[in-house]
């Protein structure tokens, strides 16, 4: 739309728009016609087709009432006076050209079209039916800028349910797209419509089925999940057609159709993961910062391994990703996942991902959610990797001012963290952590009490006496037989060194003591394993003539020791 000629069009088009807003508008006998409700649908939607936005025309240089004039009398027109494509028409011109913010939204016009669309739904044909619907989905751009009235969606229910069997599969999937995007709650008989109709689009007619219609179905799924279930027929239809359209995808497909997979929890088989390990470790150089984080999130929560290669490629592209977008959000998640499959990148890549962190965490504005705080930093003990000290002082920094928004698992897995990799931030951080812990000592599970209390004993740092109290008795509401293995042992190996390294004496007390320590005896003595360098130097001991013994059991039966030497205290 930078031709001089569409310039020159738009400005006409204007002069005739201002001369027929006039207060004497040109007779119909002067033969210049009129503005009707076909023609201002019709030219917006050629506005829209030519790249116009809504931002761009309302601050046009040579045509600035254009867009005004045209909503003006779009809003003018009766009900009567709007045939089904008119209305449809409009609404996608409207949404098409809605690409900033929400302050360029025409409100006024959009709200009567809706209730135009509203009184016509039974004579809209399926196309208008996906059309309005994809719009009103469009307009949402913001995330909760725009969305539509409780009888919009009957309405809508009712047209899909009129249409269903009519509905094509780019239409079908603008529909789902738009449910998902707009938060829509329908009857669950209009859900299973959809589901219906989609299943036979792929069934009746696969060529037509896009691998963006895919995308778009799996994408809406898994972004709402409890409003846009999918059944199990449809999930096996997804899967095959998937893998049978898979070199038709690109790469943000491919990224939106696998997270989606995942979303939902449903594993699309071993033919179509193969064939992406093979996509991503060749061509995933090129993916944006999305696409990787996606397809990262997607192998973790399927239980996948994405193979040494894929994580290489994504380790390494996060190297070179705009700064821009690696917000800490970003980082923290693609850190998270890559902790869960133990892959430490390149140091290059951390020092870089570091030193983006830190920039964002020193802004004022910084507004980084306490959990992601906490994901970073679990990722990094996980990954046995330790930042360097900028990296702290500015994440300390912005978790001394947060302490109090982050949850009981964000306070246990961060003051853990703290002792896992030595990096002791201070009385005043780890002060606001155990005034957190207080405050959340009600709803710590049993691994976040015994996560803490090692973490206090690590890092040298003891709770104040009324803190301790409040351990001891969420420890006593805690009953033994409720609890697991797991936990039993944890919480005796955290209290054990609070015991032996601090002032206030032991934490666990009675019955659940007795079984902690049961459990705890049982497991050091009944998985004593004796490795090949447990006997080379045993052997080279034995040579040497100096007596020991291998995987000696203390008196106390809690430790067994690698290899003990005779007459030495242990």
């Amino acid at each position: 739309n930078e031709d001089p000629r569409f310039h020159r069009l738009e400005a006409a088009i204007e002069a005739e728009l201002l001369l027929h807003d006039s207060s004497t508008p040109p007779p119909l006998e002067d033969g210049r016609g009129q503005f009707g409700v076909r023609e201002v649908a019709s030219m917006l939607w050629g506005l829209a087709n030519c790249g116009a936005t809504l931002k761009e025309a309302a601050q046009s240089p040579h045509a600035p009432n254009t867009l005004r004039l045209l909503l003006k009398r779009l809003v003018g027109f009766d009900r009567g006076e709007f045939a089904c494509q008119n209305l449809s028409n409009a609404l996608w011109a409207i949404a098409t050209m809605h690409q900033h913010e929400d302050e360029y939204l025409p409100l006024d016009a959009v709200h009567t079209l809706e209730t135009h669309v509203c009184e016509t739904m039974g004579d809209f044909i399926p196309q208008g039916v996906s059309n309005c619907l994809w719009a009103f989905g469009s307009l949402n751009k913001n995330k909760g800028g725009f969305s539509i009235k409780p009888e919009t969606v009957a309405r809508f229910g009712e047209g899909i349910l009129l249409n269903k069997h009519g509905f094509k599969s780019m239409e079908l999937s603008n529909i789902v797209w738009a449910v998902s995007t707009l938060r829509l709650e329908f009857p669950s008989e209009v859900i299973e419509a959809l589901d219906d109709a989609v299943c036979h689009a792929i069934d009746t007619q696969p060529d037509y089925f896009s691998s963006q219609s895919v995308s778009n179905v799996l994408w809406a799924a898994g972004n709402h999940p409890g409003c846009m279930p999918l059944s199990d027929r449809l999930l096996h239809a997804l899967a095959a057609m998937s893998f049978d359209k898979f070199h038709t995808f690109t790469p943000q497909g491919l990224s939106n159709t696998v997270w989606g997979f995942a979303s939902v929890g449903y594993n699309p088989g071993p033919a179509f993961l193969t064939r992406l390990r093979e996509t991503w470790a060749r061509d995933g150089h090129t993916y944006i910062v999305t696409e990787s984080a996606n397809l990262l999130w997607s192998f973790q929560t399927l239980k996948e391994d994405p193979g040494v290669e894929c994580l290489r490629v994504v380790s390494d592209r996060m190297a070179h990703f705009p700064e821009e977008d690696l917000h800490v959000q970003t980082i923290a998640n693609m850190a998270y996942s890559l902790a869960q499959f133990e892959y430490l990148p390149a140091r290059a890549t951390m020092e870089r991902l570091e030193t983006t962190c830190v920039s964002y965490l020193r802004q004022p504005d910084d507004d980084t959610a306490p959990h992601m705080l906490s994901n970073l930093i679990w990722s990094f003990g996980v990954l046995k990797y330790k930042p360097s000290e900028e990296f702290f002082a500015a994440f300390n920094a912005r978790c001394l001012q947060r302490v109090r928004d982050f949850n009981d698992q964000g306070v246990s897995n961060t003051v853990l963290t703290y002792a896992n990799l030595n990096a002791n931030p201070g009385t005043d951080v780890l002060d606001g952590f155990a005034a957190a812990c207080g405050e959340l000592m009600d709803v710590f599970t049993p691994q976040g009490v015994s996560n803490t209390i090692w973490a206090w004993a690590v890092l040298d740092y003891w709770p104040s006496p009324d803190l301790v109290d409040r351990y001891k008795r969420r420890l006593v509401s805690m009953h033994a037989d409720n609890l697991g293995r797991l936990d039993l042992i944890q919480l005796f190996q955290a209290s054990l060194a609070f015991e032996h390294f601090s002032p206030h004496g032991a934490m666990l007390q009675g019955d659940l003591l007795d079984k902690a320590r049961a459990v705890w005896e049982q497991t050091s003595s009944g998985r004593v394993t004796i490795s090949a360098l447990h006997r080379d130097v045993s052997e080279a001991l034995t040579r040497l003539g100096v007596p020991h013994e291998i995987e000696y059991l203390t008196r106390d039966n809690l430790f067994s020791v690698d290899i003990s030497l005779r007459g030495r205290k242990v």
